[in-house]
């Protein structure tokens, strides 16, 4: 659901349980415990499977559609004092080869003039470079004038190298009217600088973040929104009351608007994981366990809680876990804890 905010409630709920899943005893310190199936014969177990899965979910977070850290592409207005016409709107997705604005003026037609004498400079100074190289290395002429050249020929250059960036992004319609064009997909921003044109958030760059428990997020690797499952790309180091930012890849075919708000769903790989019903969940001798139904006994085997989902909670075990009692668990804790109080 789109714009949807998990209530603070969930979040507390998700942290606590994994700090209840940091802090839980050593599986060496829990003793074994078992009860023999004979003295719960009368009693309604409800046995139930625990599923095993590959992928635990976490409690929902918001997450927000925007640019990754790091440099915006940035285009300049290479026309002074240009008249420009937008043809796509603040915000709006443009695809490669999209007319981002048309602009009208002297400046343009001073522009390709400029451009084409500076090609031929520079077509002319390369064959110098050339000539001048050879006639150095053979000590024809002197150092400083080698120096001197070689100096003007990067300047040339470089200015060279300026004005065929600008001319892979412009296209020229008329003596006095070009038009910038889109070279890869992405997001246009409009510029509120006259210097500027605007700021292209290239589709490759576009993610979704999500703020999630610290404690989390060293363990997901993907984010589930609106039908997507978004692989993990980075993770911040700085830490947020008690939140870490996360981001994910760059979602494809997707219709989302920079700073779009979603419910999502962080989820993580996790060895020997199970999803389990939450009445079959106790407490016993400070640890979180369930009871597994074996042959002849049932057995307390200790689990750490993950998250719930539901009522459902997902477990780590240090064993495999089969059928489990689903009911009747406040019974068979009792026994279990008189059973321990026996010398």
């Amino acid at each position: 659901m789109i714009g949807a905010k998990p209530t603070r409630m969930k979040h507390l709920l998700s942290a606590f349980l994994i700090t209840v899943a940091t802090v839980h005893l050593p599986a060496e310190a829990f003793a074994a415990q078992s009860i023999a199936l004979e003295r719960v014969k009368n009693y309604e177990l409800r046995p139930g499977p625990a599923i095993k899965v590959e992928q635990v979910n976490f409690s929902p977070v918001i997450g927000r559609y925007q640019s990754a850290p790091g440099r915006l592409l940035t285009l300049s207005n290479p026309f002074e004092n240009a008249a420009v016409n937008y043809q796509v709107a603040d915000g709006q997705h443009v695809s490669q080869g999209d007319v981002i604005a048309t602009l009208y003026g002297p400046s343009v037609e001073h522009f390709f003039h400029r451009l084409e004498t500076l090609q031929e400079q520079y077509e002319v100074a390369t064959r110098q470079y050339q000539n001048k190289k050879s006639l150095y290395q053979n000590s024809a002429i002197a150092a400083d004038e080698w120096q001197t050249f070689l100096k003007e020929y990067l300047n040339l250059s470089d200015a060279m190298h300026e004005m065929r960036v600008i001319q892979e992004r412009i296209r020229q319609m008329s003596e006095q009217s070009a038009e910038l064009i889109a070279k890869e997909p992405g997001t246009w921003r409009i510029s509120n600088h006259s210097a500027t044109l605007g700021s292209l958030l290239m589709a490759s760059r576009l993610a979704l973040v999500a703020e999630v428990p610290v404690s989390q997020a060293p363990y997901i690797t993907q984010l589930a929104v609106a039908g997507h499952y978004l692989n993990v790309r980075t993770r911040e180091q700085t830490t947020r009351n008690g939140f870490v930012r996360i981001w994910s890849e760059a979602p494809k075919n997707v219709d989302w608007i920079v700073g779009q708000t979603f419910n999502v769903v962080p989820s993580a790989t996790v060895n020997n994981a199970y999803r389990v019903p939450a009445s079959s969940i106790a407490t016993l001798a400070n640890n979180t366990v369930v009871f597994v139904i074996e042959s002849n006994a049932i057995v307390a085997v200790p689990v750490e809680l993950l998250s719930l989902s539901g009522d459902q909670y997902f477990v780590k075990a240090a064993e495999s876990l089969n059928t489990l009692v689903t009911h009747s668990v406040s019974a068979l804790k009792v026994l279990a804890d008189a059973e321990e109080a026996q010398p």
